[in-house]
């Protein structure tokens, strides 16, 4: 195709005319995802209605309403995927305090595209509503926790789904259940995994073909399936933190995403016959982020990597949809572009795209024709005409390491000066990342005049391994220095002014906020520190897995002076600014009790500080209300310590 013509529903595309009221952005996304029927004929949109998130189907000639989905009581509709022409089987969950995703337990639910036919198909609910006395055979409630391996596209009534006995800790064995998706029997038990924590792939022809898993020793292991059995592959032969991609069509190779005898993460491929191993592509900086799937999930088709900006590189150009994928690059630069579902014939594919200023936009691609329909934004009521660009970044810290981050800069209400700067530092601390995306917190900062530096700092994710476990043992200290660098780096950029910014930051970012005001009292005027941990000795003495406390004692250490040390709480003294202190009375993530000790340590100082504590809430604010009433909170803070 030569250029993608782009028509604008105006009925359901319109931009609203923005009130001054930007807490707007913290509410539930209107629209979240949308996939197309496998003819073509139906869409599901998966939309928020009254709180909850439900599927509507539309009629994809005129888009208007043939059936709707949604749950009671405190369910709600999960991912979904269309099995046939006209039945959908959904994902149900339930939000929970703490989690910023609703949560899913494992119940699966199926209807059809004109809201007949209802039914849970798995888990402990299916089997209440079985009628007595029939001799038909009967559908059983299960204990267990569904995830669906493959939708089976030539079988219509069936779907593989990986069943894994409910427990504390998730390390029960799997089997693999074959399950119809119109009365949820099971039609065949396919056999347990050799290993717990289980991640299945199939072949073309929807055959188990490999599993991944974790081991009690949490050591991560591959098994293949030949003539019935489990065959483990050797230690060495992959590295150990593979996550699997695909099985090619012939089904000789598997693709993967590694990192082994290499710093940075890759994509592999093995060979299935001989466990020859090698690179397929790898980039010069930064970790491959993210595969593109084919529809079907059995190709791989583009790679993803974020060095600053969002790219991709194309792997399979002879896949029709990596030639659409590819256009739709240069339809949308400098954006985030996902195809969720295409019909069997090719023609309709319903793509995602968003952006730091767009928290999301839907279509509907018409191959025949070349021509891409807006269908929905995510947040309609927001005019992204008036947000804000974020920038990448990159500076040298002052040991040589390079590190990166992103700087989105606002307009000052002083045209003479500089706005002031939060930075605003991302948790984890490990494995995570900033990314250049959709930030509500960023934006809401930024149209209320305050710039947002994120730096990703030592022992982020995604610029290899190396630079992930460089930032292990050193919460207190480098880690901060990075943080600390990064403005600086901002000051002498001309983008910022000295002396004149905030820390925040949730969870890890909490803990950074705080001692970052400990180890640099006069740099930072504010402090706010949302579901932070202040006592890093009483991390390791909390109830957790064993693989939780042994994930602490290696990030962290356990060297009780060093823990001491690099705990905030032991060193309020050394504080000389206002802090505002957020936390969730539910938090199972960081107990209560390190802002509880926090507070008694500043009382004892005579350290000014406010208080935001909610109760039914957890590891941060996900209640779009309670964000609404934090950010305001924060919002005052700002402007009571920023000039």
């Amino acid at each position: 195709m030569k250029h993608i013509i782009i028509i604008i529903t105006l009925l359901l595309s319109s931009f609203c005319t923005q009130a001054n009221n930007w807490e707007q952005l913290f509410d539930n996304n209107k629209y979240n995802n949308a996939k197309i029927s496998p003819n073509g004929d139906y869409i599901a949109i998966s939309m928020n209605y009254q709180g909850k998130n439900i599927l509507v189907f539309l009629d994809r000639t005129n888009l208007s309403t043939v059936g709707t989905s949604r749950f009671n009581g405190e369910y709600e509709a999960g991912d979904f995927y269309w099995v046939n022409n006209e039945r959908v089987v959904i994902e149900m969950v339930k939000r929970e305090p703490g989690y910023e995703q609703p949560q899913f337990y494992g119940e699966l639910y199926a209807v059809n595209y004109d809201s007949s036919r209802g039914k849970i198909i798995y888990g402990y609910q299916a089997g209440k509503s079985a009628s007595r006395g029939s001799r038909l055979k009967k559908q059983e409630s299960i204990f267990g926790w569904a995830q669906i391996i493959d939708v089976l596209r030539e079988d219509r009534k069936h779907i593989l789904i990986q069943s894994t006995p409910m427990d504390d800790t998730g390390e029960r064995i799997p089997s693999v259940l074959k399950l119809n998706v119109y009365n949820g029997l099971i039609k065949k038990d396919l056999g347990k995994s050799p290993i717990p924590f289980s991640h299945y792939l199939t072949d073309s022809d929807g055959e188990i073909k490999l599993v991944s898993g974790t081991d009690r020793n949490y050591v991560r292991q591959l098994y293949l399936r030949k003539n019935g059995e489990w065959i483990k592959v050797p230690a060495g032969t992959v590295g150990q933190s593979f996550s699997l991609i695909s099985i090619s069509e012939s089904g000789k190779y598997l693709y993967t995403r590694d990192n082994h005898n290499q710093d940075l993460f890759g994509i592999f491929k093995l060979n299935l016959d001989d466990l020859s191993y090698k690179s397929l592509y790898t980039d010069e900086k930064v970790d491959v982020t993210d595969v593109e799937l084919s529809t079907d999930t059995k190709a791989a088709y583009a790679i993803r990597v974020d060095d600053g900006y969002p790219a991709y590189v194309i792997m399979n150009p002879d896949l029709e949809e990596a030639k659409i994928f590819k256009d739709l690059l240069k339809s949308f630069p400098f954006s985030s572009i996902n195809i969720t579902s295409s019909s069997e014939d090719g023609k309709f594919y319903i793509v995602s795209v968003s952006s730091d200023t767009d928290p999301g936009t839907l279509y509907l691609y018409n191959k025949e024709n070349n021509k891409l329909q807006s269908l929905f934004r995510f947040k309609p009521e927001i005019n992204n005409k008036a947000l804000f660009q974020s920038e990448p970044i990159q500076f040298a810290a002052s040991d040589g390491n390079i590190i990166n981050g992103y700087f989105t800069q606002s307009e000052s209400k002083d045209k003479s000066k500089l706005a002031p700067v939060v930075v605003l530092v991302h948790g984890g601390p490990h494995g995570i990342r900033d990314l250049w995306r959709f930030s509500n917190t960023v934006q809401y900062l930024a149209v209320n005049g305050y710039s947002v530096l994120q730096v990703n700092y030592r022992g982020s994710g995604g610029y290899g391994e190396k630079f992930e476990l460089d930032g292990y043992k050193v919460w207190g200290s480098t880690i901060q220095k990075d943080i600390h660098e990064g403005y600086q780096w901002l000051v002498a950029q001309k983008k910022a002014s000295g002396n004149n910014v905030c820390i925040m930051g949730a969870s890890f970012g909490g803990y950074s906020a705080v001692q970052s005001a400990t180890l640099y009292p006069d740099t930072y005027k504010c402090v706010v520190a949302n579901a932070g941990v202040y006592d890093l000795e009483l991390i390791l003495e909390e109830n957790s897995s064993r693989a939780v406390k042994s994930f602490w004692k290696q990030s962290l250490g356990t060297d009780s002076q060093q823990l001491k040390a690099f705990s905030p709480v032991n060193y309020v003294e050394r504080i000389n600014v206002p802090l505002l202190l957020a936390h969730g009375e539910n938090d199972e993530v960081a107990d209560i009790e390190h802002v509880e000790k926090l507070r008694e340590a500043l009382d004892k100082a005579k350290k000014p500080y406010e208080w935001f504590v909610i109760d039914k809430e957890g590891h941060g604010f996900y209640n779009p209300e309670n964000q609404k009433m934090y950010m305001k909170k924060v919002l005052n803070f700002l402007d009571k310590n920023l000039k």
